[in-house]
């Protein structure tokens, strides 16, 4: 593998990634994709509802699906972290890895993701997927009538129980301050909801549950422990852009997401980025999946270099 020079590297496993690789492969670019996983947040995710052409599926199985599509037309994998990207002598760039591999490629393509911020406190690992969730989008609709506990205090923890609010029987909403750091309206809002409980001064210390959730254990600033009963617990207390690592080589903006064109270029040329980790508003998969396919039309035309290329369509004269 690192004799070969990759037309496309690919970092990250997830619906950008994966659907990039389809789209490269399917032009005949020797690609290999490197992850550590296979799906990122998709795959922890228990049902996916929102996903056209299935009305529901698992996550996880998804995800196999998308692997699946992308080895049948040749992609080749490498269960690996990436730690550093160099500018290789010439043209082109050199992926090492944590192992010590060093991989050459032509072009890259950024597809890694977001991570979720973790609560960092037992019963969450163990039950992710199986009732614990870091998107209320994605997975609020499999809790109607149901009772949830969203923990958090910013814009993404207001949104989602303001979304809950309407979908579940009950929504309590846990916050370790006496005041919310988000958007006033979205304050107003949950309020507003009567069917949302908050709990001010408040730190989660355990979810609870066997197979599935069952409920959530929180403890108040004067020490007091309390328990909740609950299908469901949407953590939404931001996630991390892991991009640190590529400071110097791409712009990145305050928010450490990668900056991307309209067509999934970065600033260096050669290097493309989609979904999740890049600036794009909305964090879906079907939204990185269709990021992933621009990318990997991109990074075909960039390595085509001044050969012209057939439009996708052409308009009816």
């Amino acid at each position: 593998m690192e004799d070969k020079v990759y037309d496309v590297v690919i970092i990250g496993g997830g619906p950008s990634g994966l659907t990039a690789a389809i789209y490269t492969t399917r032009r005949s670019l020797k690609t290999l994709v490197i992850s550590k996983d296979i799906g990122g947040q998709l795959s922890l995710t228990d049902d996916v509802e929102n996903y056209p052409g299935f009305e529901s599926i698992e996550g996880l199985t998804l995800s196999q699906k998308f692997q699946q599509q992308a080895a049948k037309t040749g992609a080749e994998f490498l269960f690996e972290e990436v730690v550093n990207i160099e500018k290789a002598n010439g043209n082109g760039f050199l992926v090492k890895t944590v192992s010590g591999k060093e991989i050459k490629a032509k072009s890259l393509i950024l597809g890694f993701g977001l991570t979720p911020r973790n609560l960092e406190v037992p019963g969450e690992k163990e039950l992710t997927g199986k009732g614990v969730s870091y998107c209320a989008t994605c997975d609020g609709p499999l809790y109607r009538g149901k009772t949830t506990i969203v923990v958090g205090g910013g814009n993404a923890a207001l949104d989602a129980a303001e979304y809950l609010s309407k979908v579940a029987k009950q929504v309590y909403l846990i916050h370790r301050r006496d005041e919310f750091r988000g958007e006033k309206v979205l304050v107003d809002q949950v309020k507003a909801a009567e069917n949302v409980k908050i709990i001010y001064n408040s730190n989660t210390v355990e979810i609870k549950g066997t197979d599935r959730v069952e409920g959530l254990v929180y403890k108040t600033n004067d020490g007091q422990e309390h328990e909740l009963q609950a299908e469901g617990v949407f953590v939404e207390i931001g996630h991390i852009a892991k991009t640190a690592w590529l400071e110097g080589l791409i712009d990145i903006n305050e928010r450490k997401e990668i900056m991307i064109s309209a067509d999934c270029e970065t600033s260096q040329p050669g290097i493309f980025a989609a979904g999740d980790v890049t600036q794009i508003t909305y964090k879906q998969a079907v939204i990185s999946a269709g990021e992933g396919a621009k990318a990997g039309l991109q990074a075909y035309k960039y390595l085509q270099g001044d050969k012209p290329l057939t439009p996708d369509w052409t308009p009816k004269k």
